[in-house]
Formats: C-alpha cells, sequence, structure tokens
C-alpha cells in the first residue's frame, strides 16, 4: 500500500512504500499527520527540494465498495455500493410472497 507523504509546510509530495515511511518514522524524519488515510509529515523537507511527478488517482468500482487509489492497489477512500445495502431489503420482501 503507498502511503502519502506531506512536506513540513504540508503541501504533498510523492507517495512512497509502507517500508520507507516506517523507516522515516524510526529515524525522526517523519510524524505522522492522519491515520485515515495514514499520511506521514516530513520534518526536513520541502517541495521545492524534492522532485514531483504527477499522480493519477483511479477509481475502483468493486462489487461491495468504491476505492479511490494513488496509481496503486490502495484502500484510500472507500463507500460502500448502494446495491449492497438494496440487497438484503429485496431478499426481505421476497421471504413474504
Amino acid at each position: 500500500m503507498a502511503v502519502f507523504v506531506l512536506d513540513k509546510r504540508k503541501r504533498p509530495l510523492m507517495p512512497c512504500s509502507e517500508k520507507r515511511a516506517r523507516l522515516l518514522l524510526e529515524r525522526g524524519r517523519a510524524r505522522v499527520h492522519r491515520l485515515v488515510p495514514f499520511t506521514i509529515r516530513l520534518v526536513d523537507r520541502t517541495v521545492e527540494e524534492s522532485v514531483v511527478q504527477p499522480v493519477r488517482i483511479r477509481i475502483d468500482p468493486g462489487s461491495k465498495t468504491t476505492s479511490r487509489n494513488p496509481g496503486r492497489k490502495t484502500a484510500i477512500d472507500t463507500g460502500k455500493r448502494r446495491g449492497v445495502t438494496r440487497r438484503p431489503k429485496k431478499q426481505r420482501r421476497q421471504e413474504f410472497t
């Protein structure tokens, strides 16, 4: 999964791997900014000092949830699909007929 990264002025940088984020946190170069979605904030870097590539957001319409992914298979923001809530109601109606 990708971990979102912010610079010391809270501007977005390139996402990194979980392992790199863990190492940055252990070495004191980053702080946890948010837990959901998990985001770290670098202490010693700004956007001007970094190389930032364009990142595209993919929408994955799954069968039960929909998630927005930053170019990789990571569940960043999930929402329930409408069909999931309607299916049990439909089954209850069919039991009466």
